[in-house]
């Protein structure tokens, strides 16, 4: 889990807000290869990649969002995870869960919200 204002919401590559709390879980579902009679694994097999994660305490900028997308559910996004000065975390194409999301008229977003995305990149 991280916490601060280090994690950055995007849209079409620009900065359209951020949030407070994210959590990022990376399942890789490795699944163990024993050769006949052995019981200790020789090699591990790679499974599909499942990326998912929560946020809570985002702050979006309305404005932006309803120039690029309209009157429409923001429905895909970019999120960028500073972890420290030399490493970011990168999650593209990510979709929430639970369909649209309602913004207030103050952009911040108070509930936790569930998301999906396809793939990770460290930089």
């Amino acid at each position: 889990m991280f916490r601060g204002w280090n994690a950055k919401l995007f849209k079409d590559e620009f900065e359209i807000g951020y949030v407070q709390e994210v959590r990022v879980d990376i399942d890789e579902s490795l699944e163990a290869y024993f050769e006949a009679g052995n019981r200790i694994a020789n090699r591990f097999i790679e499974g599909p990649l499942n990326i998912t994660g929560r946020f809570s305490r985002a702050w979006i900028n309305t404005d932006y969002i309803s120039l690029i997308i309209g009157s429409g559910p923001l429905t895909e996004f970019d999120l960028a995870i500073e972890v420290n000065t030399s490493m970011t975390l990168y999650l593209y194409d990510c979709k929430f869960k639970k369909g649209s999301v309602g913004i207030p008229q103050d952009g911040v977003l108070t509930e936790d919200y569930d998301f999906v995305a396809t793939s990770v990149g460290i930089a």
